[in-house]
């Protein structure tokens, strides 16, 4: 076994740096993972999208977002309908290369 943690990226990774998202807040872990699943459901993460699946107000959402992302946990862009938030790494899905899951019937 490696001297390595688990919880090291790694070598050969590019992107962000590892951030151990057992360190976030409730209500960090409960935005991210509305993300997270809009994602795998093929939706796109909007602030709206994830206020509705989060079931808080875009106005409460958008500087905790902002944080997560400034965090290095999410990366925000700009769309036409919004910002989006995705989450700033994928290697802790089985198809990480794959944002989406399997479409439901």
């Amino acid at each position: 076994m490696s001297g390595t943690s688990e919880h090291q990226p790694q070598s050969g990774h590019t992107g962000s740096p590892h951030i151990d998202t057992q360190s976030l807040s409730d209500q960090g872990t409960h935005l991210y993972e509305a993300i997270a699943t809009l994602e795998y459901s093929g939706q796109r993460p909007t602030l709206a999208a994830i206020a509705l699946a989060a079931g808080r107000s875009e106005d409460e959402l958008g500087p905790l977002l902002d944080s997560l992302a400034a965090d290095g946990l999410l990366i925000r862009s700009d769309a036409a309908d919004g910002p989006l938030y995705e989450p700033a790494r994928r290697d802790w899905s089985a198809r990480p290369d794959q944002a989406a899951g399997h479409s439901l019937p």
